[in-house]
């Protein structure tokens, strides 16, 4: 597993390298000398290295991440919802590795490495939609139903039709920045995100929760940006609009 593979947490380097391997025969390797730290990220198509000055008295870090931006995401199959029932999945997210210099308090970012493809993306109307990256996912419930644990975080979505009408969605938003991370076993799972969906003609809810889902788990890292109230009512208009065609 990626997660047994890549020391997470605070690294003391004392004037020597640190290699990780990576996925798609990728390598990153985190050099220090006196006041300088050197990333060099070797891909099969190129070699790039990356320089930074940061002074002595700090530490790096190496902190799992989910994407910058939000995902849009089409079900693998079609998808319905009778009223009154609710569909509970395990979203497979592309991790990020996150690189970091400071103290445990403050800490700046280096770079950010995905361990998977981003595919760019555009959700909703031209004139009030957004950049996003794109993922189609079969929904399974149950993370180990996947197959790139070494590479993923794994969001529990919930969904509640509480309307009196079938739900069928063909895309929808999942806000990754809102979320946070947690080591769960040995696999990396995100805070869980609840919808709530009314009825076409009704505001329904989301809540993006702060904590984990009820099982042992340490925390890995914070969300990127706290969930915006006004934010979250967009995105569901998006996805509402997805059933009036």
């Amino acid at each position: 597993m990626m997660q047994n593979t890549i020391p997470w947490g605070m690294q003391d380097l004392n004037n020597q390298e640190l290699i990780l391997s990576l996925p798609s025969d990728e390598k990153l390797i985190i050099r220090r000398v006196e006041n300088e730290i050197s990333l060099t990220h070797n891909s099969p198509a190129e070699s790039k290295v990356s320089r930074f000055f940061t002074g002595k008295s700090n530490h790096l870090f190496l902190q799992p991440g989910l994407p910058d931006l939000p995902m849009t995401l089409k079900p693998a199959d079609r998808v319905s919802i009778l009223p009154g029932n609710r569909m509970e999945a395990s979203i497979e997210v592309p991790l990020i590795l996150s690189v970091l210099y400071g103290t445990q308090s403050q800490k700046e970012l280096l770079t950010e490495i995905p361990l998977d493809y981003l595919s760019r993306s555009f959700f909703g109307t031209p004139d009030n939609g957004e950049i996003s990256y794109f993922l189609e996912s079969p929904m399974y419930r149950d993370p180990r139903q996947y197959e790139k644990q070494d590479r993923s975080v794994y969001c529990p979505i919930t969904i509640i039709n509480k309307s009196l009408q079938k739900l069928e969605f063909e895309r929808m938003i999942l806000r990754v920045p809102y979320l946070s991370l947690f080591f769960t076993g040995d696999i990396l799972t995100s805070s869980p995100v609840e919808i709530t969906f009314k009825g076409q003609d009704q505001i329904s809810q989301i809540a993006y929760k702060k904590t984990g889902g009820g099982k042992k788990q340490d925390p890995a890292a914070p969300p990127r940006q706290p969930a915006d109230k006004n934010l979250l009512k967009r995105s569901f208009f998006f996805f509402k609009t997805l059933y009036t065609g």
